[in-house]
């Protein structure tokens, strides 16, 4: 279940990410981590569903390395974000970017 919530909080945090953000490597690199969060979603609603597991020590392991995967690549993101928010001047960053405000408080860049 902690691997679902991870994978569904980074989807979230993709959703949220600024458009100016979506130009080359970067655009990219946010595209192929949606996708991949997508198949892991798709993988753990999968899991989900069955009654019994086959073999429920290696599902474990594989929910335990894909929320931490999810988790770091949010970290990681939500940084690239705040610090794309601080570059940005004040009128064409933060005002334009209202709804990031909590991630940059949330990070310490306020």
């Amino acid at each position: 279940m902690a691997a679902y919530t991870a994978v569904i909080s980074l989807l979230q945090t993709l959703d949220r990410n600024p458009k100016l953000m979506n130009r080359g490597q970067t655009a990219k690199a946010l595209e192929s981590i949606h996708a991949t969060a997508e198949y892991f979603h798709d993988v753990l609603q999968g899991s989900r569903n069955k009654t019994r597991p086959s073999d429920p020590k290696k599902t474990k392991s594989l929910e335990e390395k894909i929320r931490v995967a999810a988790s770091d690549a949010e970290d990681i993101i939500e940084l690239k974000f705040c610090q794309f928010i601080k570059v940005s001047s004040w009128t064409f960053g933060i005002l334009q970017h209202w709804d990031l405000l909590p991630v940059v408080e949330k990070n310490g860049y306020n």
